[in-house]
């Protein structure tokens, strides 16, 4: 009876199914494991009603940075504005357990593109729009995903040691850190979990989902980018994104990229990338080294480190102490900079995450990029 009980509450996840073949993965692994007979399990895959199937099979979610920045620009102008400073609006749509189709609208707060006089403005364009397919019958433990798709770093880091997004883009991305690549272009990316060892992988357009086929710095023909990580869970728990305020992680990851005639230019773009976290819910500490090489005197051809933290000592650890230092050093050294972040966050749900920080940058050559942001911000999810 009790066993009865659990199949009847597990086939709610269920996908429609017609015939008289078990197609269902849940119903036919109950049956193969003698809980359901093949009568019972073909039973509830009719029973199981079309509108229950196609509500979970399209699902809609999403976040946003909400908040305030007022900066402090060293010899220039002073300014505080209320922001919406990014925006996800996320649609799946699950063919079965493991395959879907995802887009992702990306809202961004930017400056008008014909007159910046004008102020800032709404932007509203496509991040991810890609089919996601488990292969793991033909590369074990494995799914790809074709379209406009993750690339193997950021996405990663954000899951591992970067918690604080609504803040600031991680070092890797952000303008004032090293300023290297965005979290997605066009191509093919294979994502493979074991519990010690994962791995992401793939062919890219090189110039990002914001600037796709970008020659913005030579005429050369469009080339790929070829690019991977690979992360050694030193504790395990390496199929899944763990918690930050309950799970304890340590992970060593080695990531590359290789973009061809970069943007339209004679040189290829290309790095090579450590990183290191370790969390548990009392504290994370994190910290990476990155180095990279494009053509002369590019701001991106350097190398430099960032340093991360959170002290979680209050309530249940939902109240983070943080900071953050970044120092990139490039070969043209009026791009050499250092940064501080600093503050205090309250995550106060799953849905609602506070923060109150400064973020402070210091630029080596021109005392005129120098500045401080003192910002309070909300991350919504939903």
């Amino acid at each position: 009876m009790k066993k009865r009980l659990t199949a009847l509450a597990l086939v709610g996840f269920a996908g429609l199914s017609f015939g008289g073949e078990i197609t269902d993965p849940l119903l036919k692994k109950l049956y193969e494991k003698g809980v359901l007979t093949e009568e019972e399990a073909l039973q509830l895959q009719k029973e199981e009603t079309p509108v229950l199937s196609k509500s979970k099979k399209l699902q809609f979610g999403g976040k946003a940075y909400i908040g305030y920045t007022y900066t402090d620009v060293n010899n220039g102008t002073d300014e505080g504005t209320f922001e919406v400073r990014r925006g996800y609006f996320i649609t799946k749509y699950y063919f079965n357990s493991t395959d879907y189709f995802r887009f992702t609208f990306d809202i961004t707060w930017q400056y008008n593109k014909e007159d910046p006089a004008q102020g800032k403005e709404l932007d509203l364009k496509v991040k991810h729009l890609y089919f996601n397919k488990d292969i793991s019958g033909y590369v074990p433990n494995t799914q790809v995903e074709i379209g406009i798709v993750h690339t193997p770093w950021l996405d990663y880091e954000e899951h591992s040691g970067w918690f604080l997004r609504a803040i600031s883009k991680s070092f890797y991305e952000a303008k004032d850190g090293a300023n290297v690549l965005p979290s997605a272009d066009a191509g093919i990316d294979f994502r493979t979990r074991f519990d010690y060892v994962s791995a992401e992988y793939g062919v890219y357009n090189g110039e990002g989902y914001d600037h796709l086929d970008r020659k913005d710095k030579g005429d050369k023909g469009n080339k790929p980018m070829i690019a991977g990580r690979i992360t050694w869970h030193v504790l395990g728990n390496g199929r899944k994104n763990p918690n930050p305020l309950k799970d304890t992680f340590l992970n060593l990851s080695l990531h590359g990229f290789n973009s061809y005639n970069h943007r339209g230019s004679d040189d290829d773009f290309s790095a090579i990338h450590l990183h290191g976290s370790y969390n548990n819910p009392l504290f994370l500490i994190a910290g990476q080294y990155l180095q990279s090489d494009w053509y002369t005197d590019s701001e991106n051809s350097g190398d430099g480190y960032s340093i991360n933290f959170e002290f979680r000592p209050f309530l249940e650890h939902k109240i983070a102490l943080f900071g953050r230092y970044d120092n990139w050093n490039s070969d043209n050294d009026a791009y050499d900079r250092e940064g501080f972040i600093y503050g205090v966050a309250y995550r106060m749900s799953k849905y609602l995450m506070v923060a109150v920080n400064g973020y402070t940058v210091n630029y080596d050559k021109e005392d005129g990029k120098d500045y401080t942001k003192y910002m309070i911000t909300a991350e919504v999810r939903y």
